[in-house]
């Protein structure tokens, strides 16, 4: 009777998952169970991209494919139905220029050198680029960032939240950064998640810190002579295998081997330029050794759209806008910066205006949920809602080579969808789940709801609406920090100068972090009494590092300590008079 009375409750429960009923929103204990099993999405405005928009639409997802999409579609039997009556179903979305999923591993020693061993603390990396010795880290093409990449369940999460299921990732150091990939963020292992390697050679017109070469002219006659290196060492091997008797053998180079694909026109180039000065200087190298190319930021690329055009470049744009500097006087912000702060939302327009393929990518934001916060900027500098949509899309999976795989909702392609409860970029929408690899993603808590991004600094609206996301309130007796703060980070390698600035403002403490690696917005801030705690983020050479700090205030001196990974350094520092 005992197990006649179980088989009545699985028939039941399996009538009420087929009937139809409007379906709850989905845990992620629960989606676990249906991993690799087909799902049935039914009710939703289907936005496929590349055709037209499905009012109300059924899309089946099966063993990590689309298996059908359309207005009258029947649910398969085994399909565990989603009711997304009143959601929008876009595709994943692209992130087309990152470092994502790369671990923090030892730099190089050594010119010729090969790669560091097992990863060390992220600290010891960022110490090591700090001591300006020479090395050939960023100079060895040959590097792989699938030899790199370290993932888990929870590497994405964030990502996930602002619908980015899909990116092109690459080491972030020196001028060869070295060969990237494209990978889809799921929560599988790395080698799981690579859809494409390589797929281009990526290239910044920057070197660490004190190393060679330390000018942007000593970047460039490095990059024209290990070109012109690499065209003599195929002429090289090229006599020695039409005619191999006799004839010395040459020698065996890793890093000239790795550039004949980019000399031959198999492997684009991606180049890292903003400024005009550096786009043309990019597109002239390119254009020098007939080098298949695609720029990367482009900051400046409203002044010179007609100019790509006419090249027939190819952009991967940063919405990492330029953001207001932290000044005692605002007035005292040079016009240029005005200029460029007010005109890089006017990028994407004028691109698109001038028939330059782009897509987008995060560029310099420390919040995934940014992303599309930015596209709404360049959509109200002038750029169309849908021409944004397919750079986020269709284009890069164009870009990248993949777009009978990705960029679009149709039969066959891969599963990587965002169920949004309305338009993606309507202020009050949000993501509900994404697939990856048709594998079901609740959305999880981010540091900060999404939002357009304050004119007073990095990043979006913090919690409570807050400036730069600024932790607790003071307590009554807190004190006084407001200001500018200059301080010294005696960290293993040196003392470090820094200006820490602070504001309190209608019982919030918020700042900044200033250093010879950028500016960066404080996070967690809390004050209580004379003690103060803040956390943020350096990007050394673009490898991203987590520090936090606390401190005691003793009327116009701060000391205190900090820590990143496993290492702690002392800090100390006066405030800046007024």
């Amino acid at each position: 009777m005992k197990q006649f009375r179980r088989l009545i409750s699985f028939i039941c429960a399996g009538a009420l998952l087929l009937s139809g009923l409007p379906w709850l929103p989905l845990t992620m204990n629960a989606t676990r169970a249906f991993d690799g099993e087909a799902y049935a999405l039914r009710g939703g405005m289907v936005v496929t991209v590349t055709g037209a928009t499905i009012q109300k639409g059924t899309v089946v997802v099966r063993n990590g494919l689309i298996e059908a999409v359309g207005a009258d579609i029947n649910p398969p039997a085994d399909a565990k139905v989603i009711d997304t009556t009143g959601m929008t179903i876009y595709p994943g979305f692209f992130d087309s220029y990152t470092s994502l999923g790369v671990k923090q591993a030892a730099p190089t020693s050594g010119p010729g050198g090969g790669r560091g061993g097992a990863p060390v603390d992220p600290i010891q990396v960022m110490m090591a680029q700090m001591a300006a010795a020479p090395t050939s880290s960023g100079l060895l093409p040959e590097t792989s960032v699938t030899e790199q990449l370290e993932i888990n369940a929870e590497t994405f999460d964030q990502q996930r939240s602002a619908g980015i299921t899909t990116a092109l990732t690459a080491p972030r150091t020196g001028i060869y950064q070295g060969q990237s990939a494209l990978i889809n963020l799921g929560g599988e292992a790395a080698e799981k998640q690579i859809i494409k390697s390589p797929v281009s050679l990526n290239v910044a017109f920057n070197s660490s810190r004190g190393g060679y070469p330390n000018s942007l002219m000593g970047v460039f006659s490095f990059l024209r002579q290990s070109l012109l290196d690499a065209q003599h060492y195929r002429e090289e091997w090229s006599r020695y295998d039409k005619s191999p008797r006799g004839a010395q053998r040459p020698q065996v180079n890793k890093s000239l081997a790795a550039l004949q694909p980019v000399i031959n026109g198999q492997m684009p180039v991606v180049m890292q330029a903003n400024s005009v000065r550096e786009i043309k200087r990019a597109v002239a190298l390119a254009e020098e050794f007939k080098l298949k190319y695609m720029l990367a930021g482009g900051t400046h690329s409203y002044e010179m759209a007609d100019y790509l055009k006419s090249k027939n470049a190819t952009v991967l744009l940063s919405l990492g806008f330029p953001q207001r500097p932290q000044l005692d006087d605002p007035e005292d912000e040079a016009l240029a910066a005005l200029r460029e702060r007010a005109d890089a939302p006017k990028s994407a327009a004028a691109l698109h205006k001038a028939g330059v393929k782009f897509a987008f990518n995060s560029g310099t934001l420390s919040r995934p949920t940014d992303f599309i916060a930015n596209a709404v900027r360049a959509i109200e500098a002038g750029l169309p809602a849908d021409a944004a949509l397919k750079a986020m899309t269709i284009n890069a999976a164009e870009i990248f080579g993949v777009n009978e795989q990705l960029g679009s909702i149709e039969k066959g392609k891969i599963a990587n969808l965002v169920l949004a409860s309305g338009d993606i970029f309507k202020k009050d929408t949000k993501i509900k789940h994404v697939f990856v690899d048709g594998k079901l993603f609740d959305i999880k808590a981010v540091e900060a709801p999404r939002g357009g991004p304050m004119a007073g600094g990095p990043g979006g609206r913090g919690g409570g609406g807050r400036p730069g996301g600024g932790g607790a309130p003071p307590s009554a007796e807190s004190a006084s920090v407001a200001g500018q703060w200059l301080l010294t980070l005696n960290s293993p390698m040196g003392a470090l100068p820094s200006t820490l600035t602070l504001r309190q403002d209608g019982g919030s403490v918020a700042g900044d972090m200033s250093s010879q690696f950028g500016n960066a917005p404080l996070t967690n801030v809390s004050l209580n009494g004379n003690e103060i705690k803040f956390s943020y983020r350096v990007d050394v050479q673009g490898q991203t590092f987590d520090v936090t700090a606390t401190g005691k205030i003793n009327g116009n001196a701060i000391s205190g300590s900090m820590s990143a990974g496993d290492m702690t350094f002392d800090f100390s520092g006066t405030k800046k008079p007024n």
